[in-house]
């Protein structure tokens, strides 16, 4: 269950990010409010990835499962960083 946690991590992240913008954007459209929260939403979801790349680089497992999970978490998580970013950048610019 940890494995399917740390592979999964980014992507629950940029869902969560993703989802957060929209009821965001939603409740205040085009005000300043949804630009701020928007700012807000964005450093929070990159935090939760800064979090989870240093626990992923943290594990110690020895085996080519754990090394191949750990892998493959991080660069997850560098998409889903780059995602968020992404998604966040328009609103912040306007």
């Amino acid at each position: 269950m940890r494995s399917w946690l740390m592979l999964l991590s980014g992507y629950i992240l940029w869902t969560i990010h993703f989802f957060a913008l929209y009821i965001a954007a939603s409740a205040f459209p085009g005000q300043p409010p949804s630009y701020w929260l928007t700012g807000l939403i964005t450093i929070l979801c990159l935090a939760g990835v800064a979090f989870a790349v240093m626990r992923a680089k943290r594990g110690d497992g020895a085996s080519g499962m754990d090394r191949w999970v750990r892998t493959v978490a991080l660069c997850g998580l560098g998409l889903s960083g780059i995602a968020i970013i992404w998604q966040g950048l328009p609103a912040l610019i306007v």
